[in-house]
C-alpha cells in the first residue's frame, strides 16, 4: 500500500480516525513592518511619484 492509499483510508470521509478538531485553535495574524512590505511600499510610492511626473510633463 502506498502512502497515498494511507492517507485516504485514514481521512474523515473514509471513517478513519480524525482528531483534527480536538487540536487547540491557532490564531495567528500576518507579520507587520516587515522588509518586504517596506520595500513594496517603497516602489509603489516611487511608480506614484513617476506617474505623477509623467502627466505633469504631458500636460505642458
Amino acid at each position: 500500500m502506498n502512502s497515498w492509499q494511507l492517507i485516504f483510508l485514514q481521512s474523515r470521509v473514509n471513517n478513519g480516525g480524525y482528531y483534527g478538531d480536538l487540536l487547540p485553535p491557532q490564531n495567528w495574524d500576518w507579520p507587520e513592518e516587515t522588509w518586504f512590505q517596506k520595500r513594496l511600499l517603497y516602489l509603489r510610492r516611487g511608480k506614484d511619484k513617476a506617474a505623477e511626473e509623467l502627466t505633469d510633463q504631458d500636460l505642458q
